[in-house]
């Protein structure tokens, strides 16, 4: 069966996200574009753990895979427990977007998949590919960017590895990603915000938005 389908990334093939859905339901891989990066993931409710993905990048386990969510502040409080107001402001003001959001992770998120203090990585992409794999496949998709750990991140399907390609159950080529560049994170389990990485969103914005009144 081929593996790698082409997809209108405004207007995906109902059909090409049942089947990737599918993929995703029975414990599968997908490679799939976002507005950041190609993404590589597994239902979050599907696997039994993420090694696979920490396998196929090479990545250390003491890096957690980040939750891709739809677009609600509130499974904020779903997914987390003690999440700060400042962090829901963020995710009201950029999501759906690049931005990943860290809180302390709640009992709905399985140990394997938290980080070794406890937290728990959650964005809501602006990409319609995704938002659809989301509702597909029945919950949040664990994903991180579809490379090697320590090569760049690809911003264009061409840019993904072929081993990467060759692992995945199913890719879907989107062509170019909106930003090429990876969301920002921020850590959001003290008083204030801590930018982890600065990605397509700015400091300036995150702390300006994290601290507006609501």
């Amino acid at each position: 069966m081929n593996k790698v389908f082409r997809i209108d990334p405004e207007n995906p093939s109902a059909e090409v996200i049942n089947l990737a859905a599918t993929v995703l339901r029975d414990g599968g891989i997908v490679v799939f574009p976002t507005e950041t990066v190609y993404g590589i993931g597994a239902a979050a409710h599907s696997c039994i753990g993420p090694h696979e993905i920490f396998d196929i990048k090479v990545r250390p386990l003491d890096k957690p895979l980040p939750w891709l969510v739809e677009n609600d502040d509130a499974l904020l409080d779903t997914y987390g427990v003690e999440v700060p107001e400042y962090a829901h402001n963020l995710a009201r003001a950029f999501w759906p977007g690049a931005l990943t959001l860290v809180v302390k992770a709640s009992d709905e998120v399985n140990k394997d998949f938290r980080a070794d203090d406890g937290t728990v990585g959650l964005r809501s992409p602006d990409h319609e590919v995704v938002m659809e794999l989301i509702q597909a496949s029945g919950g949040p998709i664990i994903a991180t960017s579809a490379n090697t750990a320590g090569q760049p991140a690809p911003g264009t399907f061409d840019e993904v590895e072929e081993r990467i390609i060759a692992a995945a159950d199913v890719a879907l080529d989107g062509g170019e990603t909106a930003h090429r560049k990876a969301s920002t994170v921020v850590l959001c389990t003290g008083p204030e915000p801590e930018i982890v990485r600065e990605g397509a969103i700015p400091t300036d914005q995150i702390m300006a938005a994290a601290m507006a009144s609501t």
